[in-house]
């Protein structure tokens, strides 16, 4: 009979796999191949045992080593594993931890959108414990130029996918006379400063002495009075925007600031939920 595993036993792990594990993440964060040295100081040990690991890792088809240069990179099996990886994900259910994690750590609403047929569209919505009411429904459709969600979207998609939707808003906007951008002259002072910060924001307003353009409804700006929201990108290992993910909350509890904590918070977890995704900016 075999002996029992003890929880003790599995804990224990092989302590080569974990010593070899830094060089394979070094190289992984690198822009290309390394040179010895560059690759032991990354990965932070001395030179020599960087490279008895290195033999064992070429043999297994981890790393390779070019011939004629002795630079180090990831091997034809470190790109099986990541494809293999990469084809298993569930993007949506690792977005929907995120968004668990976000909630907790804001107390306030938030949202998952993604592009749909007709324009950015929220897949997923948790309230905020704190009892406050907002009209957000799962298969909305968002406005690209004045929601901070469908704002994210018409900054970072290429602009070939949001230009034809983006007209006929702007078109729409122009008749109803709504109290939105109305040309793409009045929007692209948003999107350089959605661009500019990294992720979007709309402030609401309830002061009906705002000022604002003659002859304009204040339709758009009753859709998000009272609320202010952060949204910030996610994407995939292709660089690829994939989802925005939007904190909404009332203007009393949520700091309109691009350092409030909701802003940092917001952006820390779509950067952390781009990464689970594969994405690696581009130093």
């Amino acid at each position: 009979m075999p002996a029992e595993t003890t929880p003790a036993d599995v804990r224990q792990g092989i302590q080569s796999v974990e010593v070899a594990g830094p060089l394979l993440l070094a190289l992984a964060k690198s822009s290309g191949p390394l040179a010895l040295s560059a690759l032991a100081k990354g990965a932070g040990m001395p030179a020599a045992k960087a490279h008895r690991y290195l033999v064992s890792l070429i043999r297994i088809g981890l790393v390779e080593q070019n011939p004629a240069t002795g630079l180090y990179d990831l091997g034809a099996l470190a790109l099986e594993l990541g494809l293999a990886s990469l084809g298993r994900l569930d993007a949506v259910r690792l977005a929907d931890q995120t968004l668990a994690a976000l909630r907790d750590a804001t107390n306030e609403t938030v949202a998952l959108s993604a592009w749909g047929n007709f324009g950015p569209t929220y897949i997923r919505l948790l309230p905020s414990r704190r009892p406050v009411t907002i009209n957000l429904q799962i298969g909305s459709v968002m406005p690209m130029t004045y929601t901070a969600s469908g704002l994210c979207f018409a900054a970072f998609l290429p602009e070939d996918e949001t230009a034809e939707l983006l007209r006929a808003e702007l078109a729409q906007n122009r008749r109803e006379h709504l109290d939105a951008p109305q040309s793409p002259q009045e929007f692209a002072p948003l999107l350089q400063e959605t661009r500019r910060h990294g992720m979007a924001r709309m402030i609401g307003h309830l002061d009906p002495g705002r000022v604002r353009s003659p002859g304009r409804t204040r339709a758009a700006e009753r859709l998000v009075a009272g609320f202010n929201a952060f949204s910030a990108p996610v994407f995939d290992h292709m660089g690829r925007m994939r989802f925005a993910l939007t904190v909404v909350g009332s203007a009393a509890q949520i700091e309109h600031g691009w350092d409030s904590p909701v802003a940092l918070q917001t952006q820390a977890h779509a950067q952390q939920l781009s990464q689970r995704l594969g994405y690696r900016e581009q130093q």
